[in-house]
């Protein structure tokens, strides 16, 4: 997938199913925290700041470097894309932390589509089937 970000053209690749798997583990407590919880909507920016806060350092930046190590930035005078981190660093300084969130969450949002539509999609069907709505 391609997009442009203040000026600039990104490119977002697939990340593997092993690195899939460690962000999705590292983003459990948050989408544990935004899960509609009692039959009430979602949980609160308090809750989601709440598990934002006692992720490590470490994870945090572990995170954030895996989402962006799918991403590559296109190179001016037609040197092609080049990686956007090199899984320790930030390869461009003039990435802010506003557009550092913008392609992390691009990338969450391109790899993980699918897994979030089916896990939606099963657990309503568990839900219905749990209160005798489903045949099965």
């Amino acid at each position: 997938m391609e997009f442009e970000l203040k000026g600039v053209e990104y490119r977002i690749a697939k990340l593997d199913a092993m690195k899939q798997f460690h962000i999705v583990r590292r983003l459990a407590p948050l989408m544990a925290e935004l899960a509609p919880k009692d039959g009430k909507d979602g949980g609160s920016m308090d809750g989601l700041a709440s598990a934002l806060s006692k992720m490590s350092d470490a994870d945090s930046e572990s995170l954030l470097h895996s989402l962006l190590g799918c991403i590559t930035r296109k190179e001016n005078q037609g040197l092609g894309f080049s990686k956007v981190t090199n899984g320790t660093s930030l390869m461009y300084q003039d990435i802010d932390f506003p557009e550092l969130m913008q392609l992390a969450w691009q990338a969450l949002q391109f790899n993980f589509k699918d897994f979030f539509n089916a896990l939606t999609s099963n657990l309503s069907g568990a839900s219905l089937k749990a209160k005798g709505k489903l045949a099965g």
